[in-house]
């Protein structure tokens, strides 16, 4: 069985998002299929079977808030047939910093829904860390993971604090800034990423080289058993989760 897992990763941009899906089944990696909008949730609910290792994020990513309406009634509709959220958060770039009232009156809500519910969120929040961990607080959530964060130390050191998690990618890896920030993050709170098609994933002529990301990380931070110990960071995740739903 693989060790391998991939917290974030948005299947459906794949052209052959279908052998894509499988492959995940095929190899027995886990993925976390992060979606960006309740609709898109509900269409790959539908057009996706079910899987042992493939999990079905309901997303609102913040980058559509000027796009697209939240559809909270939809959201509460497929709420119940996920145990993970994302991608949701919050984007206070140049180009999206103009709907940050959408963006939060969306998040504080999901973030309210996905703690009275105890899911496992994927969160997006660039130039937004502040607010973000500010409503996450606020709403009382219990399972977070900050996707390809690139905020400062003093906010990293704070939601550490809380008990969340981070996931990390290959292009965080590869850039000066993002290798501090993995470097300073506990390894008991690292878990793997590729944000997938967007992260760089093309290694050694592969397109998807998951292996090779762990092993590039492995290398990089001078951690043996490197597999292991992420492995084992997400199963202590997800078994808090499952306990905390047979309360």
């Amino acid at each position: 069985m693989s060790n391998l897992s991939d917290m974030h990763i948005h299947i459906d941009y794949f052209k052959n998002y279908t052998q894509m899906f499988c492959s995940f089944d095929k190899n027995k990696i886990y993925a976390l299929f992060v979606t960006n909008l309740p609709e898109i949730f509900q269409k790959c609910k539908n057009e996706f079977p079910d899987s042992k290792y493939v999990k079905l994020g309901l997303g609102y990513n913040p980058q559509l808030a000027g796009k697209y309406k939240f559809n909270q009634y939809l959201f509460d509709a497929m709420l119940p047939f996920t145990k993970y959220v994302g991608e949701v958060g919050l984007d206070y770039s140049k180009e999206f910093v103009h709907t940050k009232d959408e963006q939060q009156r969306a998040f504080d809500y999901i973030c309210s829904q996905s703690s009275k519910t105890k899911r496992v969120m994927s969160i997006h929040s660039r130039k937004a860390e502040e607010d973000v961990l500010a409503m996450l607080l606020d709403n009382k959530v219990e399972y977070a993971v900050f996707h390809w964060f690139s905020g400062n130390k003093e906010l990293m050191y704070r939601i550490i604090e809380q008990g969340y998690y981070f996931s990390v990618n290959y292009s965080m890896l590869a850039s000066k800034k993002g290798f501090d920030i993995i470097k300073s993050i506990p390894i008991d709170r690292l878990l793997i990423e590729t944000d997938a098609p967007f992260g760089k994933t093309f290694l050694k002529g592969n397109p998807y080289n998951l292996p090779e990301i762990y092993y590039q990380f492995s290398k990089k931070l001078e951690v043996e058993q490197f597999e292991e110990i992420i492995y084992k960071n997400l199963a202590r995740l997800l078994l808090k989760q499952r306990d905390s739903l047979n309360e």
